[in-house]
């Protein structure tokens, strides 16, 4: 072999191990920017990539801001958003993520969505879907023989567990996380306290997942197989958010509760039933209970959700809310529950308790339509009655004018049609003037109205 050749092959040789090097340790599984496959290779089911804050982020206080394009935030969270993600916020507009620079990340709209909504009293679950989710369900737990079995579905049997088991609620814990049963335990009791009073059965693994990292929903997986393996109707997988308080805190009466958010993953393969589920679920409790959802984050990851459609994780509150705020919340959210599936009214007087919603002025009835009416006339009546007031002959010449075309001599009666035309071009010109009025005041009243709207929501 000549040098040159030996020389040239040396170097194709660096080059190839050099290469191989970078695909086993290189920036494609740098744990620095929380990149990093899972330490066993796991993929499916788990989210390779690391999906939320760690420790050290959130006691920074590092949170993802997602902003719209004029830089309004649209929400605020402890999941890393990446390009592509979509968020459903709370006025059902969708969004899609454009660019993520550090912590903020921009979207585009896209869309305001048109959620199904239901006769209260009645299940919104089509017999059709509950049929598809039912094989679903039946496949994923290993039940091949489920096709010889006559199953009743709905069973009427929710399942619940925690994949992150330490999170917990700094007000009321003393932290955001407890190496063990975190405070999330209590709200998972308390979901399954107001299920089981509706007279639903509730499984409730309490089973540990710890640590809190990216192998969680690995070794979570094990717990919804078996979880499934009793045909519950629906799973939930409850956690909560890394966020500041008012993120999340919303009153219902004199009581605060939190919101509660759903999170769909975009890498498993039922992804578009799981999303249509979480809409519809959104779409009932907008009319049940307007506002207690915060938004459908649609993220990168799985979260198990390849198992079945109907397992969906949720936010239920922040690390900055209490405890006691979250089991609220999850309370309302187990009427929500309960109406979707098993067609339970969360109340015997429908509309009672509900939350306040400033987009939405029907959740309020048409009470708001009629405060407004009457807030214009008040309002007209007393710049008429000001300018009336401060300008006595402008009275005077309107009474004289009146006696003028219609009192017992007015011109309207003695001249006919010529003062009739006369009155049509007055009062079009009266008319005129009103209108230009009543335009630059409705356009006043409507820009308070917006700003007031705005700061609200």
């Amino acid at each position: 072999m000549f040098p040159g050749e030996l020389k040239k092959n040396t170097l194709l040789i660096v080059a190839f191990i050099a290469a191989f090097i970078f695909f086993l340790f290189g920036p494609g599984t740098s744990s620095s920017v929380g990149e990093t496959l899972p330490e066993d290779g796991f993929n499916q089911g788990t989210g390779s990539l690391l999906t939320e804050l760690d420790e050290k982020e959130i006691a920074a206080e590092k949170y993802y801001r997602l902003i719209d394009s004029e830089g309004e935030l649209i929400t605020i969270t402890g999941h890393r958003i990446r390009p592509g993600d979509r968020y459903l916020d709370e006025k059902n507009r969708l969004f899609e993520v454009r660019r993520v620079r550090g912590y903020t990340a921009e979207a585009r709209y896209i869309r305001t969505e048109e959620l199904s909504t239901v006769e209260l009293g009645k299940s919104i679950v089509c017999p059709s879907l509950l049929e598809q989710l039912r094989s679903t369900v039946s496949m994923a737990a290993g039940n091949n023989d489920a096709g010889n079995k006559e199953e009743k579905w709905p069973q009427k049997r929710v399942a619940i567990y925690h994949t992150h088991n330490a999170e917990s609620y700094v007000p009321t814990d003393g932290t955001d996380s407890i190496h063990g049963r975190g405070g999330i335990h209590d709200v998972g009791a308390a979901f399954k306290d107001a299920l089981e009073k509706k007279e639903i059965e509730v499984i409730y693994s309490e089973n540990m997942h710890l640590p809190h990292d990216r192998g969680a929903y690995r070794r979570s997986r094990d717990t919804a197989l078996k979880l499934l393996e009793q045909n519950p109707d629906v799973i939930f997988d409850l956690h909560r958010d890394a966020a500041p308080v008012d993120a999340y805190a919303t009153k219902v009466e004199e009581d605060w509760v939190t919101k509660i958010q759903f999170v769909v993953g975009r890498q498993n393969p039922s992804y578009s039933v799981t999303r249509r589920f979480a809409y519809d679920l959104k779409g009932l409790a907008d009319k049940v209970y307007p506002g207690l959802i915060k938004g459908v984050f649609m993220g990168w990851g799985n979260y198990n959700q390849d198992l079945t459609p109907l397992n969906l994780l949720l936010e239920v509150g922040a690390h900055q809310n209490s405890k006691e705020a979250a089991e609220g919340g999850i309370a309302l959210f187990a009427d929500v529950v309960a109406l979707y599936f098993y067609g339970i009214p969360a109340d015997e007087e429908e509309g009672k308790g509900l939350l306040p919603r400033a987009d939405d002025p029907d959740a309020a009835g048409g009470v708001v339509y009629a405060t407004i009416a009457a807030f214009l006339f008040l309002v007209a009546a007393a710049i008429g009655g000001f300018y009336f007031i401060n300008n006595p002959s402008a009275w005077g010449r309107l009474k004289g004018n009146l006696s003028r075309y219609f009192g017992a001599d007015g011109l309207v009666w003695r001249e006919g049609l010529k003062n009739m035309t006369l009155l049509g071009k007055t009062t079009v010109l009266w008319v005129k003037n009103l209108l230009v009025y009543l335009f630059l005041l409705l356009q006043i009243i409507s820009a308070l109205f917006r700003e007031i709207r705005r700061r609200l929501t």
